[in-house]
């Protein structure tokens, strides 16, 4: 493969938005990574021959698995949008971060605990009518669902965001709804530590009731979220569960 070519397939991955660290490449297009740095000595000296800017392009060595998710879990509840196109060209150092430890973009979403059927909207959020949202956010509060700002983000981005800019604010819409907020404000929990998901997790259990991720989703939104937020991974705190019940 030409110098030329080499540089032009470079810089067609970076316009198609297709990863350039080296171990994207290294698995995606073995050929181009070793034609590239039997020409130019190194990757990063190829890349910057094809004029790619290799320090916005590598993640930051602090950019760490959860330091990804806690990024991308204020991006979702500060109302970014969150698709990949979106950021890649909004922070490439923490698109290339959530594909290394991850896998893709769309894996590190899942990862934070983001229910993604709620989780992108074009433009303005949906609207709703204020009255119904009032009611699912008593609703949420009688059956003990989460109301804490991330946690209800986390699960209904949609519902989340319509609330806030129907009333101002989320803390508005509870207050709207007769709820305190002071409730649902515990140093941005509301009492969830990683006993208290595995002590959720294996009465389900007792109860005969699904441990799967999915399942657990729909019926207690709070305790997914709290799983994956103490865990990282949904495997992770399933295994946490079979360790205690073998002791």
């Amino acid at each position: 493969m030409l110098r030329e070519e080499i540089i032009r397939q470079i810089v067609r991955r970076d316009v198609e938005q297709l990863g350039l660290t080296e171990d994207i490449v290294q698995t995606e297009d073995v050929v181009l990574h070793v034609a590239a740095c039997d020409h130019f000595g190194t990757w990063e000296t190829a890349l910057t021959y094809a004029g790619i800017n290799v320090r916005r392009m590598h993640p930051r060595k602090e950019c760490t698995a959860d330091r990804v998710l806690q990024e991308i879990r204020t991006l979702c509840t500060s109302g970014y949008d969150l698709s990949a196109t979106h950021n890649l060209k909004r922070d490439r150092r923490l698109y290339e971060a959530a594909r290394q430890h991850f896998g893709s973009w769309r894996k590190a979403l899942e990862a934070t605990g983001l229910n993604l059927k709620h989780a992108f909207h074009r433009g303005r959020p949906r609207k709703f009518d204020k009255k119904k949202l009032l009611e699912a956010i008593k609703q949420r509060h009688e059956s003990g669902e989460a109301l804490v700002w991330t946690d209800v983000c986390l699960e209904n981005r949609a519902f989340a965001s319509a609330a806030k800019q129907a009333f101002g604010s989320w803390r508005r819409a509870l207050i709207a709804a007769g709820i305190d907020p002071a409730m649902y404000h515990h140093h941005g929990r509301k009492e969830w530590d990683q006993q208290r998901v595995i002590n959720c997790l294996r009465q389900r259990q007792q109860e005969g009731k699904s441990l799967k991720c999915a399942d657990v989703r729909r019926e207690h939104a709070a305790l997914a979220n709290a799983a994956y937020r103490y865990f990282g991974n949904w495997t992770s705190a399933i295994r946490e569960v079979e360790l205690e019940s073998d002791q």
